[in-house]
This record gives structure tokens, sequence and C-alpha cells, in this order.
């Protein structure tokens, strides 16, 4: 997913979150429900997150310079945390306060008609979203489910996608879809047995699932903002790459660093295959690099150390 991708995609969301948080809204207005109201907060925080990711999208475009060498990636990190404590400190903090004032006082709820048709068009939207998000982790990780299997796969693997915003999508849609269930279920239940408490109930539990959630984004951000490294399966296809040149006999060291959604630092020390000669160095290191950009193509930034095959007691005569 390039930038531009990204940007169209996000540009998309944040139409769709604009309508589904203005008809929730409507619906939680109509009816009186807490449960409504924690779902517009959901959707709220679904458009806050575009936004800011957004803003992070624009200003990580900017080229590096003498301050910020490896250029501004991690803007996007840095806004997506912002959309975190947003998510946090007022949708989370918002639906779990307005569930328990229902839980304590419980209000009759006028109309469930609206809010239901508004939910059930919620539910499967966002069970599609949940689907296409889930088909791209599964391509991210190459690896082919279909049916349910799919969906279990991608919910127990999706922390070993490479791409961050693809995972950080798929999450978002993953407890959207929840939610929106939830509290179609909440209303169904109440319609059938006229229970005012589940109202605030369902309210509070979509509340710790978006802090939940606001937590999960939190963390992960702070560890691209202060410099993670490349899942160990992206790592590995850097190393196998490498290996593909028939000079190189071994990777002695390998570090890596995502300084954006699509940039990826990587300093590698590889050990030459003994008799390799100086004058064929300069090529070795051109193919290394030409074949690794060419398997994973978001390396943005790499450095190639040469150290003789630890296998040979010193560097060969030849060099």
């Amino acid at each position: 997913m390039d930038a531009d991708s990204s940007k169209r995609a996000i540009f998309i969301a944040l139409s769709v979150n604009l309508i589904i948080f203005l008809t929730k809204a409507i619906g939680a207005w109509i009816s009186g429900s807490a449960v409504m109201y924690s779902e517009s907060l959901h959707s709220l925080a679904d458009m806050c997150n575009s936004v800011f990711l957004l803003i992070g999208l624009f200003l990580a475009l900017r080229p590096p310079d003498q301050d910020h060498p490896f250029g501004y990636g991690k803007e996007v990190y840095f806004w997506s945390f912002m959309a975190s404590i947003f998510m946090l400190g007022v949708t989370s903090a918002g639906s779990i306060y307005a569930g328990v004032q229902h839980m304590l006082s419980p209000e009759k709820i006028d109309s469930l008609f609206f809010p239901v048709i508004v939910l059930t068009i919620s539910v499967c939207s966002e069970y599609f979203a949940v689907n296409v998000a889930a088909n791209s982790v599964l391509k991210d990780l190459r690896v082919e489910r279909s049916g349910i299997k799919r969906l279990t796969y991608a919910l127990c693997n999706f922390h070993r996608v490479s791409n961050p915003v693809l995972k950080f999508v798929f999450v978002e849609d993953t407890v959207a879809f929840l939610g929106a269930l939830l509290a179609l279920s909440a209303l169904i239940y109440i319609k059938a047995t006229g229970i005012l408490f589940f109202d605030g109930l369902v309210s509070v539990i979509i509340g710790i699932l978006l802090g939940f959630m606001a937590l999960l984004f939190a963390k992960q951000n702070k560890e691209m903002i202060i410099g993670q490294s490349a899942p160990d399966s992206l790592e590995q296809a850097i190393g196998d790459a490498a290996l593909t040149v028939d000079s190189v006999a071994d990777i002695s060291d390998l570090k890596t660093m995502i300084v954006g959604p699509q940039d990826l630092l990587v300093n590698m020390e590889i050990e030459i295959a003994p008799a390799t000669t100086v004058e064929k160095l300069d090529g070795i290191l051109e193919d290394v690099e030409r074949r690794i950009r060419d398997r994973i193509p978001f390396v943005k930034y790499l450095s190639i150390e040469v150290s003789p095959d630890d296998r040979v007691q010193e560097w060969p005569k030849a060099l």
C-alpha cells in the first residue's frame, strides 16, 4: 500500500465514518439509548483516527533534511498516538460514564426502530470491512485460508503483519464490528424483554472495548516512535535475499528499524566467502542491495558492512 493508496483509503474511510457517525448520533438522539450514544462515540473515534492519520501521512511526506536525515515518516505514529489518547480520554470514558448513568437510573427508550435499522446496516458494512482487512492481513503474511478460518487466522496472527497501517486498520475494523454487533444485540434484547439495565451495561462494555483498543494502539505507536525493529519474518526475508548472492557466506549481524509506514532502515554485516577479490566486492554489494530492494521494496535506507567468513582464520590474501 503506497502513500497515495493509503490516503485514498483513509479519505474513503473518513467519509463513511462521518455518515455513520451522523446516522448513529441521530439514532441516539431519537431513542435516548446509552448504547447508541456509545456507538456514536465509537464512530466519532474512527473518524478522528482517520483525520489524525491523514495529518500524519501528509507531514510524513516531507523530504529528509539536516535535522531529520531519515525523513519524517514517524509523524504517522505520533498522530496515531494522539488519536489513541483522544479515544481513551473522550470516547471510552464517555461511553463508560453514559453506561453507568443509565445503569443507575434506567431511562425509557422512546423508539428502537430507527436505531436497530442503523445498527443492522453498520454490522453488515463492518463485517464486510473486517473481511477485506483480513484478506489483506493474510496476503501480507503470504497465507491462504477460506471461510471462518480466514478471520480466525487473521485475529491470531495480525501482530506479525509487516505493514503497521494495515495492522491498525484490521484491529479498528474488528473492534468496530464487535461494538456494532453488541449494540444491536442489546437493543434487540431490550425490545424483547423490556429490561433497560442492559442498555447501560452494554454501553460500559463498548467503552471498555474502546479503552482496550486505545491502549493497544498507544503501546504500538509508542514502540514505533522509540524505534521498533521489523517483524522477524521480514528480517528473515532480508537475510534470505542477501544469501541468494553466491559470494555471501553468512549474515553475521542484522539490525532494522521502522522509520515510516513504508520506510525501513536496515544495517547489516555480511560475511564474504574465501578467495573473494577486492575487485569483485563492489559488484557483490550492488547485487545484495538490488536483491534486497527487489524482494522488500520499502527498504529505504540500507547500510552493508563486509567481513571475512568467520570460518577462516584471516582475510584471504586475494583481498
